[in-house]
């Protein structure tokens, strides 16, 4: 599974996921977790039938570590890599777009 970044605001960053290469059986939702850098509280939010998360309420100007996971009614898959996100300035904003 590999992560991306598709927005970042100064307090939310979006990020997508593709399905993880081995396939899983019968995959029924996500765990994405994610840290402020520098921290040891980290947060974590379920994710069902999507493969894209919101992670909102953080401190603009700030890095935070993003992982995500499958799972099933079996249990659950690996993290994947660390994806490091800066959030904007206050009052920025941005896009990023991926071409295939």
């Amino acid at each position: 599974m590999s992560l991306k970044t598709t927005f970042t605001s100064n307090t939310s960053v979006t990020i997508t996921w593709d399905t993880p290469t081995d396939g899983g059986d019968n995959i029924t939702g996500y765990n994405v977790w994610w840290i402020e850098v520098g921290t040891s509280v980290p947060s974590q939010k379920v994710i069902t039938a999507n493969k894209v998360a919101t992670l909102d309420k953080l401190t603009p100007y700030t890095q935070y570590d993003i992982q995500v996971r499958a799972f099933n009614d079996k249990g659950e898959g690996p993290w994947t890599m660390p994806l490091r996100v800066t959030t904007s300035e206050s009052g920025k904003s941005g896009f990023f777009f991926f071409f295939f």
